[in-house]
Parts: C-alpha cells; sequence; structure tokens
C-alpha cells in the first residue's frame, strides 16, 4: 500500500488545472517550495514523473494524465463516502463525466439510454459536446471519464480501452427541385458545386483517409455539418452528410443521396483510460459492453 495523503492529490490536480506551482500553491495556501515538495513526495511515492518541468506552462506526463483520473476518482469516492456517512449525499449519486462529438451526443447517446440511464447504477451524468477533436482532448486530459466519438488511432492503444458501438456513413446528397428530382447530377457533371469539410477537421481527414472527393468545384468549406447540411438544403451544392443528420430530410425527400459515390464508413466507439475509475463508471463500462452494435446510426 502506498503511504499517499489525500492533499497530495489534491495539490496535484489543482496544478494539472492551473498548469503553474506558484498559481497553485496561492490557491493551496502553502508556499511554493513547500508545495513543490508535495508533488515531488507524490511523484516519488508513486515511483512516477507526473510532471513535464520542462514546458512552459509545465505539462502532464503520459503518466500523469492517466493518474489525474485516478486521483479524481479516489478524491470524488472519499467526498461521496462522507457525504453519505452524514446524511448530505444527493441519493448517493456518483456523477459520470461524457464527452461526445457534437452530433454523437444528439444520434447515440439516447439510443443508449438503457445503459446510460439504468437506475441501479445510481448515477447522474455530465454531458459535454464537442467539436470532435476538442471532445477527444477532454479525455486526454483526464476532463472525463468517457469519451463518445469516431474512430481514432491514438485511442485505440494503450493507455486507452474501447468498445466498438457501431457504423454510421457519410453519403454524398442533394437538395430535390418541386418535381422531387435531384438538383446536381454527377453523371453528367463533373463541375457540380459542392461544399466540402476543412481538412483539419476529422469529417475532412475521414474523406480524405478514404480519397472520397466530390468534384473540383468547392464553393464553401466548414467543419461544421449543421452548417454545411444548411446549405446543401438550400440548393448550394452537394456534399457528404452522416446519415443519421439526414434520416429525416430522407425520409421526406427533400434531400436524396447521389449513387455516383460510395458511402464512407464512421465507426462509432466509447474510449477511456486503462486507469481503474470510480466504482459506477466501471458498472457502466461493463453495461456498455454488453450493448450490441448498433448497424447503423440512422434505424
Amino acid at each position: 500500500m502506498k503511504n499517499i495523503e489525500t492533499k497530495w492529490l489534491q495539490d496535484f490536480l489543482i496544478l494539472s488545472e492551473l498548469q503553474n506551482f506558484s498559481h497553485a500553491a496561492t490557491v493551496r495556501n502553502v508556499t511554493q517550495p513547500a508545495f513543490s515538495r508535495r508533488i515531488k513526495s507524490l511523484e516519488a511515492e508513486l515511483g512516477l514523473v507526473l510532471i513535464d518541468r520542462s514546458k512552459s506552462p509545465i505539462e502532464l506526463t503520459l503518466c500523469g494524465k492517466q493518474f489525474k483520473t485516478t486521483a479524481q476518482s479516489i478524491i470524488h469516492q472519499i467526498d461521496e463516502e462522507v457525504s453519505r456517512l452524514a446524511g448530505c449525499s444527493f441519493l448517493g449519486r456518483h456523477t459520470v463525466r461524457l464527452s461526445a462529438a457534437h452530433s454523437i451526443s444528439i444520434s447515440l447517446l439516447p439510443k443508449l439510454h438503457s445503459s446510460l440511464f439504468n437506475p441501479k447504477l445510481n448515477t447522474s451524468l455530465s454531458v459535454v459536446a464537442n467539436e470532435v477533436d476538442d471532445a477527444v482532448e477532454l479525455l486526454i486530459d483526464g476532463k472525463c471519464d468517457f469519451l463518445f466519438s469516431f474512430y481514432e488511432d491514438r485511442l485505440q492503444v494503450a493507455p486507452y480501452r474501447s468498445i466498438y458501438l457501431g457504423r454510421s456513413f457519410l453519403y454524398c446528397v442533394s437538395a430535390v427541385d418541386e418535381s422531387g428530382n435531384t438538383l446536381y447530377d454527377l453523371a453528367n457533371n463533373d463541375d457540380v458545386p459542392c461544399l466540402d469539410y476543412t481538412p483539419e477537421s476529422y469529417m475532412g481527414r475521414a474523406l480524405h483517409r478514404a480519397n472520397s472527393k466530390l468534384t473540383s468545384n468547392t464553393v464553401c468549406s466548414s467543419s461544421m455539418t449543421d452548417f454545411i447540411k444548411a446549405l446543401v438544403l438550400q440548393g448550394k451544392g452537394i456534399s457528404w452528410l452522416p446519415d443519421y443528420a439526414i434520416k429525416e430530410e430522407l425520409a421526406s425527400g427533400r434531400l436524396k443521396i447521389l449513387t455516383e459515390r460510395e458511402p464512407v464508413p464512421l465507426d462509432l466507439y466509447v474510449y477511456r483510460y486503462y486507469s481503474k475509475l470510480h466504482s459506477s463508471c466501471e458498472a457502466m463500462w461493463n453495461e456498455l459492453s454488453q450493448v450490441s452494435p448498433i448497424k447503423e446510426l440512422s434505424g
């Protein structure tokens, strides 16, 4: 058993947020030398280097990022148990922090209601929806317990774990005219105006990997799926759109798929650190591991 003091864990968590020894020491109401000694004591007891002191502002090492999740879990468990014993806990519930790509939070999370909202888990959820890359960074920085996102090379290996949740597709679509015919015809026109994703966006990178391109006549680029969808519906051009974002428009006939382009698959996962989480998080992870993969989000 490691001889670790809880105040060291709190010191470490504050330092990871402020990224400055002097500021963190002020918040913890100790001198900077004393604060630095406490962080070094924590590292010595663990036998790990948690802080990269060569950077300015300082950064967590890979071990530090992993341990941050563990430290948060330990502090939360202690606080909740003390509150429960004191009769002050809000139904004894633990808050599970979820990060998700914006579109996934709308389309996927409700499909997982039996796992996420299982009364037996006695949890509450805190969901932060972001652009894909921002959502991923929350997990990497230890600011969420689970990340719901698309396939990511760097999250498929240690120190991360993942569960495959299902597959979605990007379809090439066009708006229609009053007769229900597509406004644009790729079969007879190679210069159709297209609405593209920015190269640095997740969708842009996915399309690049699949070597999928519409036309050379790009009239607008964006990282926002909803913005591109709005322009497509206005007839400004064609674009790739994920099936879950256009389910209603396809059903109503406002959009049609241009079959000249093959759909591009998007695999969906839930990710976490290998580090042991709060028991409520572990129970939820076990629930998620029992979920049968969703074949298509639009279904």
